[in-house]
């Protein structure tokens, strides 16, 4: 693969990678009394990180407080703060974003450099 097509292909592919990862909204586990796994721990939804980063993005959850819970078992009221992951995730995925930017920005110099 020459290095002009390598420069494009990674530099388009880091652009969507960063408005993924910045704009999509996304989930984290719920805390509650069942041992971590993905089949049976229920996910908390957070907004996008474009707005979670610059509101305070805290949803509640009813989770169980024993293991293994059961129809009837008691439950507490959790919150999740996801602004601090969401302002995680944007900067990851503007800084993405720019070096897609000039990734591409570089490619466009090369190429005009040897036509």
């Amino acid at each position: 693969m020459k290095k002009h097509n390598f420069l494009l292909i990674s530099g388009t592919l880091l652009i969507v990678l960063g408005l993924w990862i910045a704009l999509i909204p996304f989930s984290r586990p719920l805390p509650g009394g069942e041992v971590f796994s993905f089949e049976s721990t229920p996910e908390a939804s957070c907004k996008s990180p474009i707005f979670g980063a610059f509101n305070d993005d805290f949803p509640s959850y009813e989770v169980f407080t024993t293991p293994k819970p059961k129809v009837g078992d008691m439950t507490i009221t959790r919150s999740i703060n996801c602004s601090d992951r969401a302002t995680f995730r944007l900067a990851l995925g503007f800084s993405f974003f720019l070096l897609g930017i000039s990734t591409i920005v570089y490619f466009r110099k090369i190429k005009d450099e040897n036509d």
